[in-house]
């Protein structure tokens, strides 16, 4: 599953996530060699994380495959506008990352194809694709409730969404085998839930205190078990074998280090019912209350 790894690049240069973590641009390209040694050749960005994509740019080299994003349209744009907007937008990103194309250009929000200019903003991404600036185009999914409104009215070559031990809606829900049986790639992104379920108890945000009771047992299943957070998180996702990509962030070369040594563990190990849902030894699902994904996300950047 190497080879699937994604290089998340969220806290390049600026602190990201729950837990304010980010990374140097010398441990940048530490990082990068580290990750060519282990055949590691994609990275995720945007426009969003801030100067992600000129350090990328200086550093990158042609080496990496990249996957970048459309983030926001502006709110008064006129349809006929939306086209040269976007264009603009990718060329600004293609011109910061220093490469002629991308691997995949994504739209970042699943809402911007539910408004009345959904179609426009398709079309201008498509038309990327066709004028050979992306291999593929994508749609970045929170809310899988409206997965199936989309694809049903647009074409997708990949679709990230959220993946880890306290949210397998991806799972759960049947998109994964579905997305798969259409042939569209899927990458899972924060499996580690921007780094909570790595983090210390004094570290959970007050907007998620919902979870700290889920979160308590988990450390707790953890402690008892002797397991490895990092690892436990890790072997979840590597074991869903239909997965194409699964994008990794980290917070130095060591860690990334010690991501790579990890030995895969087999899915047959049991978390509390009390923490999550997962499959038993028969592939039966646990039932346990429901935890809503925007408790998960409450406005966090993503």
């Amino acid at each position: 599953m190497k080879n699937k790894i994604i290089l998340g690049s969220a806290n390049f240069d600026q602190k990201y996530g729950i837990r304010k973590n980010s990374i140097t641009k010398k441990e940048i390209k530490k990082s990068f060699k580290l990750a060519l040694k282990n055949k590691i050749k994609t990275i995720d960005t945007s426009p969003l994380y801030n100067k992600s994509e000129k350090i990328i740019g200086l550093i990158n080299n042609k080496r990496f495959k990249i996957i970048s994003k459309i983030y926001r349209i502006p709110k008064n744009i006129r349809k006929k506008n939306i086209k040269k907007w976007i264009k603009q937008y990718a060329m600004i990103s293609l011109n910061n990352l220093k490469i002629k194309k991308f691997e995949c250009l994504v739209i970042h929000d699943e809402n911007l194809l539910l408004n009345e200019n959904g179609k426009e903003i398709y079309n201008s991404i498509k038309n990327i694709k066709t004028s050979g600036l992306t291999n593929k185009i994508g749609i970045s999914i929170y809310d899988f409730n409206i997965l199936d409104k989309i694809l049903r009215k647009f074409k997708f070559d990949l679709v990230q969404a959220p993946l880890n031990i306290l949210d397998q809606r991806l799972i759960e829900t049947g998109w994964l085998k579905k997305l798969k049986k259409r042939k569209i790639e899927v990458h899972a992104r924060s499996i580690f839930l921007q780094g909570i379920l790595l983090a210390k108890h004094n570290l959970l945000p007050k907007k998620l205190k919902k979870l700290s009771n889920n979160w308590i047992k988990w450390k707790n299943w953890l402690k008892n078990s002797r397991l490895n957070s990092l690892q436990v998180c890790l072997s979840f996702v590597f074991n869903q074998r239909q997965l194409d990509g699964i994008v990794i962030g980290y917070n130095s070369t060591h860690q990334l280090k010690q991501i790579l040594k990890l030995k895969q563990m087999k899915n047959d190990f049991l978390l509390p019912g009390e923490i999550i849902k997962i499959l038993d030894k028969k592939n039966k699902a646990i039932k346990v209350p429901h935890i809503g994904w925007k408790e998960l996300y409450p406005k966090l950047k993503h």
